[in-house]
């Protein structure tokens, strides 16, 4: 009975290990989601086929967003035609299951991020809303920590109200004006 019941522990654990890195949010991605993954690895990585409806049918436009299923949760992701393939350029969600390796994820608040990232490159901000003079308005209740390694490159920008994580987005940060 006892060899049974270790058995079936390791299978439990072993199970939600594995589970837990299909939700694993990171700098690129999450889980097996990663940011500049092509278009054709996307399609495997969701295990269906996706019709784009503004690239390749518009030739101007280089850009498209779809929203998908990954595992169960829904995921918004950004797509970018380049020279020769199309890749994923983004990656929004806030599903509850998507957590970094220390645990920072939807209901976290700012100082947790924080303390998580010592080390990082992290912009903490407030969101502004523009009336009608165009006057920046500072919303209290939203703001934004960006975290990334370096100055420029893949970032994690949580998205907070009241100072709780309610969503959140991958995507890469490259200072255009150099």
């Amino acid at each position: 009975m006892k060899k049974i019941l270790l058995f079936l522990f390791m299978l439990v654990t072993t199970t939600t290990i594995a589970q837990n890195k299909d939700y694993l949010l990171s700098l690129d991605g999450i889980g097996s989601l990663k940011l500049g993954m092509p278009f054709v690895e996307l399609e495997k990585v969701l295990n269906s086929k996706i019709i784009l409806k503004v690239i390749n049918v518009d030739p101007v436009v280089l850009v498209e967003t779809i929203k998908v299923k990954y595992k169960g949760i829904d995921v918004e992701i950004s797509l970018w035609k380049r020279q020769d393939y199309i890749a994923v350029d983004g990656i929004s969600a806030s599903s509850p299951l998507c957590k970094t390796k220390s645990g920072i994820g939807i209901g976290s608040n700012k100082l947790q991020i924080i303390a998580a990232y010592d080390g990082y490159h992290i912009d903490a901000k407030p969101l502004f809303e523009y009336e009608g003079d165009n006057k920046p308005k500072r919303i209290k209740t939203k703001s934004t920590v960006t975290v990334k390694e370096a100055e420029e490159g893949y970032a994690i920008i949580f998205n907070l109200v009241n100072n709780k994580v309610v969503s959140f987005d991958i995507l890469p940060i490259y200072d255009d004006e150099e």
